[in-house]
């Protein structure tokens, strides 16, 4: 065989190769397919205005982009054949739509004139786990532009979008897992914890939102009614300040195992200990409220905290008492974020307080008794 001939052999191996390869990168960037329905409404009047209700989430969709918008067209012409009606009115048929069309995620609505108003709902389904992560309701009037229509959907579709999950977390929840846990003997001069805005259901929505953990508005509603109505008799050696901080990190620890995430207490926590978890990008609740950052770190231990509230607090003023017990949630090793629990004991041991008292690890597993038995005194 001639040279040029294995040389045209090898070129065609590499284009082959090459081929492969850029059908191999496609494959991976699979994108979140996201269905958008016609808003549900039995006026066919009104249907110039579903259609501006509809488009325009769909623009706002795009324009965050990063997710594949499956053609409206498709759905209605599927639920005209199979239920005579082009859109879709609860999750039942939310989820058939969605099978029958490959979506990840379905936001669907109801619109209904009432005077001289239009009032509308807007749920966001996430398919696999049938759970309605968002229920959004408001209204405008009957004369109003569609560009007032297009703000309010705007807005709407601003709160949904974080919902929408991750290809990887769909396929694959450990593709970006990777370690980067600190060395608690070389803590970083400062750490900052971005979270997202607050929502509806506070900080404790917010720092799920972060490890992007959706429990879904039932399962909010329920934590609400449990935090409004759980009490506990104050103990001899707890005061009713103790007692209420107790019971807050139960209902939260509680809340947060329910929905696959760690929950820990840590007994005795000195300051440095605090800037461990916050370096390794974990919010500490406290007593007072809850942590997300440090600046200014000091050879001795001492910095300036930031709150959740965009607040900041000298680190000698969060006292023994404040101390005495704080709260954090993580994910579990193996997702991303995960820390094991060997890892967080062991660095959380080795700054010891100003009592020379190791702060110690309490892993909320069951019930307020992990907190109990653990004893604070």
């Amino acid at each position: 065989m001639k040279p040029q001939h294995y040389v045209c052999i090898l070129i065609a191996c590499l284009m082959t190769f090459s081929a492969v390869q850029r059908t191999a990168v496609a494959q991976d960037k699979r994108l979140v397919k996201v269905l958008v329905t016609t808003p549900a409404c039995d006026q066919k009047a009104y249907g110039a205005i579903a259609d501006v209700m509809a488009g325009s989430i769909v623009r706002e969709l795009n324009r965050t982009g990063g997710m594949e918008i499956i053609a409206r067209t498709a759905s209605e012409k599927y639920l005209g054949e199979k239920i005579g009606k082009p859109y879709v009115r609860d999750r039942v048929e939310a989820l058939d739509v969605a099978q029958a069309l490959g979506a990840d995620c379905v936001i669907f609505s109801t619109m209904e004139r009432s005077y001289e108003d239009f009032k509308f709902t807007i749920r966001f389904l996430e398919a696999k786990n049938d759970i309605i992560q968002r229920s959004l309701n408001g209204h405008f009037k009957v004369s109003s532009s569609a560009n007032e229509v297009g703000r309010l959907m705007k807005e709407a579709t601003e709160k949904m979008v974080k919902y929408i999950p991750l290809p990887s977390e769909l396929d694959d929840p450990g593709f970006l897992v990777r370690d980067t846990s600190i060395n608690p003997e070389r803590l970083p001069p400062s750490a900052e914890i971005k979270l997202p805005p607050t929502e509806k259901y506070g900080y404790v929505e917010q720092v799920m939102t972060y490890y992007r953990v959706f429990p879904g508005e039932t399962e909010y509603e329920k934590f609400e009614q449990q935090r409004r109505i759980t009490r506990l008799s104050t103990r001899e050696d707890l005061d009713e300040q103790l007692t209420a901080m107790l019971n807050k990190y139960y209902i939260y620890g509680d809340f947060a195992v329910r929905h696959g995430l760690q929950a820990y207490l840590v007994k005795d926590c000195s300051y440095l200990a605090i800037n461990l978890l916050l370096a390794n990008n974990i919010p500490v609740f406290y007593v007072d409220g809850v942590l997300t950052g440090y600046r200014d770190l000091s050879s001795d231990g001492v910095s300036i905290l930031r709150t959740i509230d965009g607040g900041y607090v000298d680190s000698l003023d969060m006292t023994h008492r404040k101390r005495i017990a704080i709260f954090f949630m993580v994910p579990k090793p193996g997702s991303k974020n995960g820390l094991s629990k060997k890892y967080l004991a062991d660095a959380l041991a080795f700054y010891i307080d100003e009592w020379s008292n190791k702060p110690r690890l309490v892993e909320i597993k069951d019930s307020m008794f992990d907190i109990i038995s653990s004893g604070l005194e």
